[in-house]
């Protein structure tokens, strides 16, 4: 094992899970309290035409994803503005046209037809430095915002009328959110690809989501959860050579079993009641 860890793309693999997880932590609350985890499965999946795009054009596909995801995340706050009772058809189609998008430009890349999979279930073990630093600077940014508007959020999330009465700009805040939200699943998913993205941002959330209650604490406990079930699938991948995301995604949903069954234990003793923020 000591000889596993000392490989440069090893330690590369593990600093970049650990910077996902930051991110994983902050934007999967954010989602998971704001009732808009389908929408980051919206995201993911119109992020992957802007992945189509760029490898048919040849540019960058970071750059073509993070439009992509940004142009989603707009389509979607005047969404939720104009047809707010109709929010999920609008993003099943977004899911829908991006995907198409995404497959059928690839088909059309020489080269690329035949590699969809490393898109879809990404590629940790050969992440880049410069990936590591573009994820670092995200979870900066991340982070400050949420320092710095800790209690707009919660206002947006759980007090629509102290929003009123403090005025503040709630479409405005949205379209931020929603920005964030959309970089921060493509800067995870160009590491952990389109299937696992999902799992990783809402399932340490949800868990989080049963044993505390404070936004605060749900981010940081959902963090080390994203990183705990980066690195169990990870080397359960390497000690039985198997695929690190599927691992990863059956390691975070079997915790998400387990959790559920000792909350429901320990409720019913009184140990854990109903969270209220």
């Amino acid at each position: 094992m000591g000889e596993f860890l000392s490989y440069s793309f090893v330690q590369n693999a593990l600093i970049a899970s650990f910077l996902i997880s930051i991110c994983a932590g902050i934007i999967g609350s954010i989602i998971v309290s704001n009732k808009t985890v389908f929408l980051a499965g919206g995201v993911a999946h119109s992020a992957f035409g802007g992945v189509g795009v760029a490898l048919y054009f040849g540019f960058n596909t970071t750059l073509g994803a993070s439009l992509s995801g940004i142009l989603m995340a707009l389509l979607m706050v005047y969404a939720t503005i104009k047809f707010k009772n109709r929010i999920d058809t609008f993003i099943a189609a977004s899911w829908a046209m991006g995907m198409a998008i995404g497959i059928v430009l690839i088909d059309l890349t020489p080269g690329y037809g035949s590699d969809i999979t490393s898109y879809l279930f990404g590629s940790i073990i050969a992440v880049a430095p410069n990936d590591i630093i573009s994820i670092g600077v995200f979870d900066i940014v991340l982070l400050v915002f949420v320092g710095v508007y800790y209690r707009e959020l919660l206002s947006i999330f759980y007090d629509s009328e102290f929003c009123k009465l403090k005025k503040i700009n709630i479409v405005i805040f949205n379209i931020v959110i929603f920005v964030l939200v959309s970089i921060g699943v493509v800067m995870s998913m160009n590491v952990a690809g389109l299937i696992l993205v999902l799992s990783i941002l809402s399932i340490p959330a949800y868990i989080a989501t049963m044993f505390v209650s404070s936004l605060r604490f749900q981010m940081v406990f959902s963090w080390v959860l994203s990183l705990i079930f980066m690195w169990i699938g990870f080397f359960i991948s390497y000690i039985y050579d198997l695929s690190i995301g599927a691992c990863i995604v059956i390691v975070s949903v079997l915790c998400m079993g387990i959790a559920i069954v000792f909350k429901n234990i320990f409720y019913n003793f009184g140990i854990f009641k109903n969270n209220q923020r």
